[in-house]
């Protein structure tokens, strides 16, 4: 009988022990979880951020409008120097 009573006290003391760490996971799940994003908030962010990336991309040039730009700035470094010829 003293040994069915020895396992109780041990089993109830477990079932505290166990009861404590149920209570501390409970505590950091309330005060972690507010703090966590849903996945619809995830998918909200990731359209606006696709959003804006297609907005980045309409307003980069072409690649067009910069070998534009790149033969004009070559025609000007060109025309410098001839005129730094001409002046020697």
């Amino acid at each position: 009988m003293s040994r069915l009573e020895d396992e109780m006290r041990e089993e109830r003391a477990a079932r505290a022990r166990l009861e404590a760490a149920v209570l501390r996971v409970e505590t950091i799940l309330t005060t972690a979880l507010p703090h966590l994003a849903t996945k619809a908030d995830v998918a909200d962010c990731k359209s606006e951020l696709k959003l804006e990336i297609a907005r980045l991309d309409a307003d980069k040039p072409g690649k067009a409008y910069v070998w534009l730009i790149m033969t004009a700035l070559l025609a000007a470094y060109a025309c410098g120097l001839a005129a730094l010829a001409v002046l020697k």
